[in-house]
């Protein structure tokens, strides 16, 4: 390996069309703040998307209306409690589609009710995590998913390339 491919980011080469793209679903402007800058302290090249509600994230992932010409995320942080349509609803709608269901949705919330984290663990949430708080400990958390789904899980259409793999 050199020099060169060791300075690499591993999920720069993950996708033959590029770094994922990311969608941030929540009401609350600050927040997608938040997470926008939390996701870029991480130096990744992902583009980052954001949309306020759940309507609009189905909108993002159907491609419908002013979203025709989205690219399909390969990664969503969804609120849960939102206006017209909720994250868990929405959360639903895309892991009942057999088109959308393998997409990595980590439900962010401030709801730590243990109702509605069974709700969408049944749902199909790839994870649940909270939204702390405090502001640091809230960016860590981004921090540390976006790190998770976008250098350490694998996907057969988005993996490390053989080639910085050890067999």
């Amino acid at each position: 390996m050199t020099q060169e491919k060791n300075s690499t980011k591993p999920w720069l080469e993950r996708c033959q069309d590029g770094p994922i793209p990311i969608l941030l679903v929540d009401d609350d402007p600050d927040c997608r703040m938040l997470m926008r800058d939390a996701i870029e302290e991480c130096k990744v090249a992902n583009t980052i998307y954001e949309v306020s509600n759940g309507q609009e994230a189905l909108d993002f992932v159907y491609r419908r209306g002013r979203f025709a010409a989205a690219p399909r995320p390969g990664l969503i942080f969804m609120d849960v409690e939102m206006p017209l349509v909720d994250g868990l609803k929405a959360l639903r709608q895309i892991k009942s589609d057999a088109e959308l269901a393998e997409i990595p949705v980590v439900m962010m919330t401030g709801v730590s009710g243990e109702a509605e984290m069974r709700q969408a663990a049944a749902a199909g949430a790839n994870s649940y995590t909270l939204k702390h708080a405090n502001a640091e400990q809230f960016l860590q958390t981004v921090l540390a998913s976006t790190s998770y789904w976008l250098e350490i899980h694998q996907y057969p259409q988005h993996h490390w390339p053989a080639s910085i793999c050890r067999r």
